[in-house]
């Protein structure tokens, strides 16, 4: 591209300066290939991603259970090899507008050290956050972030030298293809022969660089690098003839295939045994050759279509949505232990409806759990025997609001750490637990860990250890398998018993919970019947969301048709709908009971994208995701099981205590959202009502709790336990926490709030 506008020597050095050339060729031309590069240092600075934990895991890497300079060493392996993909589809692309790259020898290498710009920018730019990360986040000595740095330097280094090592021998100069010898500077050095002079120009003498003739889609280049030192001057190439140079570009755009096909097997053969420790590579590197590989399939198209690329990516996108609408790419996940190969149940509002008025179910269920609270009132009723005086206990019910890791590990330390001060008397009191997700989660471990206790004297759920356990990665596996397996073909499958389930991102969040917990909570849901209907613990509902009408699905391994039937006043005439569905007896037929406990969990927290939508075996599907979306807190849910049994309680019991695991405070303020530039304009309706829908949720439980003084006779006292600290908002809602988020987490406890919190709940069990 030549601009007439100077004359100057040393401006036309400087402007025509290859790598710069480049640069604005990509900006103008390529900015597809400029796009990957923003994505990734977006993800690296923590622009975006934040809230699902992406930017964890490409600073963060961990392999084999662990973050060091190795899983360092293999994301940088991967950097590289999506740096050369980047450097070849480039080449691929744009070699043919600067001829004088023929005439070089080693043309790929010279491109290479002349495209690598924005390649350096992006490892500066990483190493700086790798760095600042591991020093404010990980809190790592000096000494073990530069080993980590390292890693990551040598694995770059490593690949791009071995790739270079290749194309050095497969790649071809005009000197190898037409045994003309030219010298680094493409001066020729040797007399050309006869039958190749033959296709050379007949003026063969070097002219003035000004005057020569350029080509429409050729790019001036008058200063460029020979390696990353050493600079020279591009010499006129106008003697050549253009079907010999066009000839060494092919023939180097040919050896580009076997670095395509090498990535491809990459990918399937780390997909293919991922079950196997040693290929569990960091998610991050993961992120990286799936970026190679698409990087090389849209360089390549746009090299060969050109113009017509835009019009096949559009054509393209509306073949694969065709085909998606076809089930081609329809990949059901199932929940494991249900059985798919009998008769699908019946979705239909006149089933609902047959459940929701059977009032012998009610009756029956209302009794069974009528004496599992006379047994939870044997065991907390305390009776002072000198002034012959029973005294009525509190019965506290646990709402765990719902935010991913940090949820879990703030509901399972702040209830492991009351109870530790109260001497076991919290989660003693402790009847029902419900909410959603995380908070669910941590729950759930802390209850497997107070029954084990009951049998194994040597267990002390105290212990920093089952901390730690809960709060272990779970988002790399999740991200390995969406990014390795889900988002293509899922070719791998696990019994279990007759019943036949995929491997997803899904099987992947389970198996690596169960290794975080050290397989505590590798049960089905019917393990725990015996244990809630003796009181031995307590009685915990989970329930997801109902994707097709907004419903919840109540899970329980006890019968509480109770939940799900319509509860109306006799002097009220409302055509109710069935709110919920139980699940126990919906799906009897399809072993409800056989269903794994960690699928009812993860049913409880499948936030789209992160977790696959659950897909049951009813006709139509019935599909499932994340407990939150209707009560992020359960708190409609413990409402609805205090008003049930409000007799028996306001009769048996001193008064309720419901404990909220909070994952962020209140919001008692309203935020300043002043800024009308056009985006906000835009996005604030859907927006607002998005960020604002917890809050709504918190106004919706306000009030009912403040009905429930009318119907329920004895105290309701609410204490809330927040987290939060200076920097809250760093604490991302993914399935990873750092080392710092660790603490902050811990340290919540220690708050004026949750200590005068504390102090309340102590004061009102005494």
């Amino acid at each position: 591209m030549t601009l007439p506008f100077t004359k100057n020597q040393t401006f036309r050095r400087v402007y025509y300066f290859f790598p710069l050339q480049l640069l604005l060729l990509h900006l103008r031309n390529n900015q597809l290939l400029l796009l990957f590069w923003v994505l990734l240092i977006a993800f690296v600075c923590r622009w975006i991603g934040v809230k699902y934990g992406v930017p964890y895991l490409l600073l963060d890497p961990e392999y084999l259970g662990t973050v060091n300079y190795w899983s360092y060493f293999i994301l940088g392996f991967s950097c590289g090899g999506f740096i050369m993909a980047y450097h070849l589809s480039s080449y691929i692309a744009n070699s043919f507008r600067f001829h004088f790259l023929a005439t070089l020898s080693r043309p790929f290498y010279k491109y290479c050290v002349n495209n690598s710009f924005v390649p350096m920018a992006f490892i500066i730019i990483y190493l700086w956050q790798i760095i600042g990360f591991q020093y404010e986040n990980e809190m790592l000595s000096g000494k073990e972030i530069f080993m980590n740095s390292l890693g990551f330097v040598v694995g770059v280094t490593l690949f791009i030298l071995t790739s270079l090592s290749y194309f050095f021998t497969a790649n071809k100069d005009i000197s190898h293809l037409f045994g003309i010898s030219v010298d680094d500077k493409g001066e020729l050095k040797t007399k050309i022969a006869k039958p190749i002079r033959i296709m050379l120009k007949k003026n063969m003498t070097w002219r003035n660089p000004k005057n020569k003739k350029i080509e429409p889609d050729e790019w001036e280049v008058e200063t460029y690098l020979v390696n990353p030192i050493k600079l020279a001057l591009a010499r006129d190439c106008d003697h050549y003839d253009r079907s010999m140079l066009r000839g060494v570009f092919q023939q180097n755009h040919l050896t580009g295939a076997l670095f395509v096909v090498i990535a491809l097997v990459s990918f399937f053969v780390i997909g293919i045994f991922r079950e196997y420790p040693i290929f569990q590579i960091p998610a991050g590197a993961c992120i990286f050759l799936i970026l190679t590989m698409l990087l090389m399939v849209a360089g390549a198209i746009q090299a060969w279509l050109r113009k017509w690329s835009v019009t096949f990516f559009i054509a393209l996108i509306l073949l694969i949505n065709f085909l998606a609408e076809k089930d081609l790419f329809n990949h059901e996940n199932k929940a494991y232990g249900l059985n798919y190969k009998k008769e699908k149940a019946t979705f239909s509002f006149q089933r609902l409806e047959t459940f929701s008025n059977n009032k012998e179910n009610y009756e029956n269920d209302f009794s069974q759990t009528i004496s599992i609270l006379d047994k939870w009132r044997k065991k907390n009723t305390a009776i002072i025997k000198d002034k012959k005086i029973i005294k009525k206990p509190k019965l506290i019910i646990l709402s765990c609001s719902g935010g991913g890791q940090r949820s879990s590990a703030w509901t399972f330390y702040s209830m492991q750490h009351i109870d530790s001060i109260m001497q076991g008397e919290l989660l003693k009191h402790t009847q029902l637990i419900v909410g959603s997700s995380g908070g669910m989660l941590g729950s759930a471990y802390l209850r497997e860990l107070m029954l084990r206790k009951q049998t194994d004297s040597a267990i002390n759920i105290y212990s920093n250890e089952y901390y730690e356990n809960i709060c272990r990665d779970v988002l790399n596996p999740i991200a390995s398998s969406l990014i390795m397996n889900d988002m293509f073909i899922r070719f791998q499958n696990f019994n279990d018993g007759n019943n036949t389930y995929t491997k997803d991102r899904g099987y992947a969040f389970e198996k690596q919970l169960h290794e975080n917990t050290g397989q505590l909570m590798n049960k089905r849901l019917r393990d725990y019947t015996a244990f809630e209907k003796e009181a031995i613990i307590p009685m915990m509902f989970l329930t997801p969301t109902i994707i097709n009408d907004g419903r919840l699905l109540y899970i329980s391994s006890q019968p509480i048709s109770y939940m799900s039937s319509k509860q109306t006043g006799k002097f009220i005439s409302n055509p109710t709908l069935p709110d919920g569905i139980e699940f126990s007896r919906f799906f009897k037929v399809q072993a409800a009971d056989s269903l794994w406990f960690s699928s009812a969990l993860r049913m409880n927290c499948t936030f789209p994208y992160i977790a696959p939508v659950v897909s049951l075996p009813s006709e139509p599907a019935i599909e499932i995701m994340d407990a939150g979306f209707r009560d992020n807190y359960g708190m409609s849910i413990a409402i609805k099981y205090l008003f049930t049994f409000r007799n028996w309680i306001s009769t048996n019991t001193s008064g309720v205590i419901i404990i909220q695991t909070r994952d962020s405070y209140r919001k008692l303020t309203m935020e300043n959202k002043s800024n009308n530039s056009l985006l906000n304009v835009i996005s604030n309706p859907v927006g607002n009502i998005y960020s604002n829908m917890f809050n709504m949720q918190d106004f919706n439980h306000d009030q009912l709790i403040q009905y429930a003084g009318s119907w329920f006779d004895g105290p309701i006292d609410v204490i809330d336990l927040q987290l939060k600290s200076h920097d809250v908002k760093n604490i991302s809602m993914s399935w990873h926490l750092t080392s710092k988020e660790k603490i902050r987490i811990r340290e919540s406890v220690k708050l004026p709030e949750n200590q005068q919190a504390i102090a309340k709940l102590k004061e009102l069990l005494k």
